[in-house]
């Protein structure tokens, strides 16, 4: 009896060896736990923004569309398409001019500011100035056909502007 228990007597000098193996592996798979959610979380915040981003320059690519059709309507021409969503998307400029500085780079939240400021400015100037001229439809479809132009002004100007910013920001 005595030779089974010292066939499997402790070998003190093994322990050590057991334990760096399982502390090596320990910090192995932490090490790589943590790169793999480091990686995870980066990815996932690239997502957001480029939602964001993409969210924004649709937004100004409708109003781009909206213009359009307000033009061609004006000018007599057949419009394509359906109908553009002009108040869905200044709603959205002017959501992520509010609150985009949480996602988007300072140039890309400088330039979406500084359109919808402009966006403002020129809505309300123009809805100043036309007030005065609502007495028929045949003034009020001017003031549109104003109003369209400067807006598509706005976006020509700011809308290359966004997307190069965007583009230049992809990891």
């Amino acid at each position: 009896m005595a030779l089974c228990f010292q066939r499997y007597k402790l070998n003190y000098e093994e322990i050590p060896k057991w334990l760096t193996s399982i502390v090596i592996g320990l910090a192995s798979a932490w090490f790589a736990s943590w790169l793999a959610l480091r990686k995870f979380k980066n990815e996932k915040t690239w997502d957001e923004r480029r939602a964001a981003y993409k969210d924004v320059i649709e937004s100004f690519e409708e109003l781009a569309h909206w213009s359009e059709q307000v033009r061609a309507s004006h000018c007599c021409e057949p419009t394509i398409g359906g109908e553009a969503k002009f108040d869905e998307s200044l709603r959205n400029i002017s959501k992520y001019s509010a609150t985009g500085s949480l996602l988007f780079s300072p140039k890309f939240q400088e330039i979406l500011e500084g359109a919808n400021a402009k966006l403002h400015r020129v809505r309300f100037q123009i809805d100043d100035e036309s007030k005065p001229d609502m007495g028929s439809e045949r003034e009020m479809t001017e003031w549109y056909f104003i109003l369209a132009k400067e807006i598509r002004s706005i976006v020509d100007n700011s809308l290359p502007k966004l997307i190069e910013t965007a583009r230049n920001e992809r990891p």
